[in-house]
């Protein structure tokens, strides 16, 4: 037995050794909004409990309802969208899954697969079996590195060639219709008129969380990428079936496929087979991201090795023209590798475990009052390169602040943060704005007068207005708690919030 399909049998082992009434509850509570970088820790679920019956009474006769969307530019004509459905729906799937879940079980863990997954969404513990991971994006990080970095590399000495495939759009691809198919075949699926069946439940009940629309399943919580598992396990066991004489090693994180094979003419046929079964699914192969590469080409990313030498993980002080230089080298690798984490990581690197500044800056006050601002500078800089860093640049800023408090600095935190508010509304983000409103609630910095200093279609925004008012705007018809006041936050920092980057890497 190879090591990919080892690491398989060993998340059905530990998944299946886990109550079905604690993953329930930490799809409710812990999965219901998108990973931490997403929105500010004062949007949490409190007390989000699985009930005995729905709250849609009528699976044929549903309200429709429309998802809150909050993105961040992916380049200049894309943007990334995180879509929150309302809880009424998102309870609902969660509660027609679990009255089925064996045979959900039975679904995502096959036998004679040839494409194994590494991207089963709950926060697996090898440690404790039975339980779960309080790191959701830890897991899902660390399940990448073991796919990436560790078992295919292991495993291709075996072999000549790598095929490197994604999936063109994928969440925002998914048919609706799909979900039932892939639980219990095509055919019985469009004999369930009166939609009896869990999937087709789940079906209806996604398409009206998203305004009746058929096409895509929105985009950040756990649940959705559940239910993409479920759809994309049925196109691995068709794929599988097709290639079953062939020798070959496949593994697949999310919409991301590295399959291990002996021969361009193997590595043709294992694309159009896998992008045959794709089109039955509505879903096609992104072709600008889809490569045969002779081994031992492509198997590690190309923007880890630019940077590996520069790494300052390993490093306990770093000093602050370190710290300059290399914060230039991560933004020309970002450029010639754009739409990857390698300005999370370098971010990651400049503190410690303890959440400690590693940064060591001047003597003597002026020069270090000097150095301090520069920095702030430069990290917002950094953001301007990629908004989806706001997070982990904030962090840092927390950490900056707390190290380095005076009356003085004060007034510069303040300084910074009123004229990224005005950038970020200038550009319309709600996203920055957002998060640069919590943080300025959560750091007492005494900000006030928001909605003078925003558009008002931007202060319309149900997340602004819950920052602005601290109080929940969004979803309130549902009676499920959603928010919290930014000073409620408090008891954890941000960088701790942030830090399963870091120790991800490391387990």
């Amino acid at each position: 037995m190879n090591l990919v399909s080892k690491h398989f049998k060993e998340t059905e082992r530990l998944v299946r050794a886990i109550d079905k009434n604690k993953i329930a509850d930490w799809l409710l509570n812990e999965g219901y909004f998108p990973e931490q970088y997403v929105l500010p820790p004062t949007f949490k679920v409190n007390n989000f409990k699985l009930r005995k019956r729905t709250y849609n009474k009528d699976i044929n006769d549903l309200v429709r309802r429309n998802l809150i969307s909050i993105s961040y530019p992916k380049s200049l004509l894309t943007s990334r969208v995180f879509g929150i459905q309302h809880p009424f729906n998102y309870h609902d799937i969660i509660l027609y899954l679990y009255n089925d879940w064996d045979h959900v079980l039975d679904i995502l863990f096959q036998k004679d697969l040839q494409i194994f997954s590494y991207s089963f969404p709950i926060p697996l513990n090898a440690r404790k079996v039975g339980e779960m991971n309080d790191l959701r994006s830890g897991r899902m990080i660390y399940e990448w590195i073991e796919m990436a970095e560790k078992d295919i590399i292991s495993e291709a000495y075996k072999y000549n060639f790598i095929v490197r495939a994604d999936i063109t759009n994928f969440y925002s691809s998914i048919y609706t219709h799909s979900i039932g198919w892939s639980l219990h075949g095509r055919e019985n699926s469009f004999a369930d008129k009166n939609n009896d069946l869990t999937g087709n439940k789940i079906d209806r009940l996604v398409q009206y969380a998203n305004d009746g629309r058929t096409n895509g399943i929105p985009v950040g919580s756990a649940l959705s990428d559940l239910i993409a598992e479920i759809v994309l396990t049925s196109v691995d066991v068709e794929v599988s079936r097709k290639l079953k004489d062939y020798n070959l090693i496949g593994c697949r994180f999310k919409d991301d496929y590295r399959i291990l094979c002996n021969s361009e003419d193997d590595a043709k046929t294992i694309l159009k087979i896998l992008s045959d079964e794709l089109l039955k699914y509505n879903l096609s192969v992104n072709e600008q991201k889809t490569q045969i590469l002779s081994l031992p080409h492509g198997l590690y990313r190309q923007h880890d090795r630019e940077y590996h030498s520069f790494s300052l993980k390993e490093r306990k002080n770093i000093p602050f023209k370190t710290f300059e230089l290399t914060l230039l080298k991560a933004l020309d690798i970002h450029k010639l590798f754009p739409g990857t984490s390698i300005l999370e990581k370098f971010l990651s690197e400049v503190y410690d475990d303890k959440m400690n500044l590693k940064v060591k800056f001047s003597n003597d006050s002026s020069s270090r009052k000097k150095q301090l601002l520069k920095l702030l500078s430069l990290l917002m800089l950094l953001k301007r390169e990629s908004e989806k860093t706001i997070c982990h640049v904030l962090a840092l800023c927390e950490i900056i602040y707390n190290e380095y408090w005076s009356k003085s600095l004060k007034k510069e935190m303040i300084s910074v943060i009123e004229t990224e508010i005005e950038k970020a509304n200038k550009k319309q983000s709600v996203f920055e704005i957002v998060w640069l409103i919590f943080f300025s609630r959560y750091l007492k910095l005494g900000i006030r007068n928001f909605n003078e200093k925003i558009d008002k279609q931007i202060s319309d925004n149900q997340f602004v207005k819950s920052i602005i008012s601290s109080s929940q705007k969004i979803f309130q018809d549902s009676g499920i708690i959603l928010f919290r006041k930014p000073k409620e936050c408090i008891s954890t920092s941000l960088s701790k919030e942030l830090s399963v980057f870091n120790r991800s890497q490391e387990e």
